[in-house]
């Protein structure tokens, strides 16, 4: 069972979010909501909308599929950094953990392309976690966006110049800002190691 963004869906139309919100909103599209608020379509719901309505996708729904990991204690992030995957222009298989723990057993489990993670964790902070991930000998090996809103950026930055992430994002940070570092990461990621749908 795979779930689209309202993203997508329009993309796959050649309309606007506001369109594929207003089928839902009229009760023609069926949807469900996150638990961050956001809604998603089911895949065969979405080719019964299509069916229905005599329309075909304008692309090909054999494309490359970005799993990300986002590990982050912090609801309100969760959820802004959710609506980033949402507007970004890849296709997403996403999910969250909320400690170090649960996040490093979700990422053997899902072995993402993207980790985004946060410094300041429960169980295992983020630098610990990113040593593990590093000196790992497991196939997982995903690209690493650290966000952190540590207030003194020398101590952060030397800790994370031992760790290597990819990128890094202090907090505040724009939607913009994120999207762009989101997409940069992405297109980093090996065509080889990139699932398709």
């Amino acid at each position: 069972m795979r779930y689209m963004t309202t993203g997508e869906a329009a993309r796959l139309c050649g309309v606007g979010i506001n369109t594929v919100k207003r089928w839902i909103q009229k009760g023609e599209l069926k949807r469900v909501i996150t638990p961050g608020g956001h809604w998603r379509i089911l895949e065969h719901e979405f080719q019964q909308f299509l069916k229905t309505h005599d329309m075909e996708p304008l692309q090909p729904r054999l494309k490359p599929l970005y799993k990300v990991l986002l590990i982050e204690d912090d609801q309100a992030m969760c959820s802004l950094i959710e609506g980033a995957l949402e507007l970004a222009a890849f296709d997403i298989q996403f999910d969250v953990a909320n400690d170090g723990y649960t996040g490093l057993m979700k990422l053997g489990a899902m072995q993402p392309d993207l980790l985004i993670l946060d410094i300041m964790l429960p169980e295992i902070n983020g630098l610990e976690l990113m040593q593990r991930i590093r000196s790992s000998d497991s196939c997982s090996n995903p690209r690493i966006l650290v966000i952190t809103g540590a207030g003194d950026r020398r101590i952060v930055k030397r800790a994370l110049e031992k760790a290597a992430p990819d990128a890094l994002i202090f907090k505040p940070f724009t939607t913009k800002m994120l999207i762009d570092c989101i997409e940069q990461q992405m297109n980093a990621v090996p065509l080889h190691s990139r699932c398709s749908m």
